[in-house]
């Protein structure tokens, strides 16, 4: 009865109030409508003219009204490589804290393959489309007191991708608190890529729903082959 009650948490709903782990068809629409999503931004990426039409918001987010100047300029120190290595090993450490016995097995597994898997669609559509970032195109852009021009190709936003795939990955797992600051900081991380000008708008766009691909792959296995108790994977979602 107990272990009959344990695999039913993932069905509805768990001690701490946080949502279960969503069901197969829930994933699978979210990875049918990422993968369109993807391959529709992958073609705008690459149609003649689709740097000049989009150079007007890229000059405009480069330079943007208050209050939100005032909010990136505040950020953007904050995702720089050492001081966004720190944010993440702080959030991580919060997100460990909160767990509660397998689950933080769960969240573990859930970063290695969202990273991974992120990493991996990022860096081969990166070499496959070969964009150009607004730096190489657009002149006198500001990189806004970045260690150094962003190098690499545009498509997709890598840092997109990868923040994204991870806050949809734990999902399942955070408090409230956890992802009104996981979404705030995957918005803001778009934001300052496009702030300091190393993507085009449909570099993040790709690179959001990459990242909702890597995450609902991982829904996905964590219905399909749950942690016990044990540490244990078990042998398969409860029938």
């Amino acid at each position: 009865m107990k272990e009959q009650r344990g695999s039913g948490a993932l069905d509805r709903r768990n001690s701490r109030g946080v949502s279960a782990v969503p069901g197969p068809v829930t994933s699978w629409v979210l990875a049918s409508v990422s993968v369109l999503v993807i391959a529709t931004s992958y073609w705008l990426a690459l149609q003649p003219g689709a740097a000049e039409v989009q150079t007007g918001f890229v000059k405009w987010i480069n330079d943007p009204p208050q209050p939100l100047g005032a909010v990136l300029a505040v950020t953007n120190s904050l995702f720089r490589p050492v001081p966004l290595a720190v944010v993440a090993l702080a959030l991580f450490g919060w997100m460990m804290f909160t767990a509660r016995g397998k689950s933080r097995w769960e969240v573990l597994r859930a970063i290695v393959i969202s990273f991974v898997l992120s990493e991996v669609i990022t860096q081969i559509l990166k070499r496959v489309a070969g964009q150009a970032r607004p730096t190489a195109s657009i002149p006198g852009l500001d990189v806004h007191g970045y260690p150094k021009d962003p190098y690499g190709n545009a498509y997709p936003s890598a840092h997109t991708s990868v923040v994204v795939g991870l806050v949809t990955a734990l999902w399942p797992w955070l408090t409230w608190p956890q992802r009104v600051v996981g979404v705030a900081v995957a918005a803001l991380v778009a934001l300052n890529r496009l702030y300091i000008g190393a993507h085009w708008p449909v570099d993040v766009v790709g690179g959001a729903a990459i990242g909702l691909l890597s995450g609902s792959v991982c829904w996905l296995v964590a219905a399909r082959w749950p942690i016990r108790r044990g540490g244990h994977p078990g042998a398969g979602a409860p029938q």
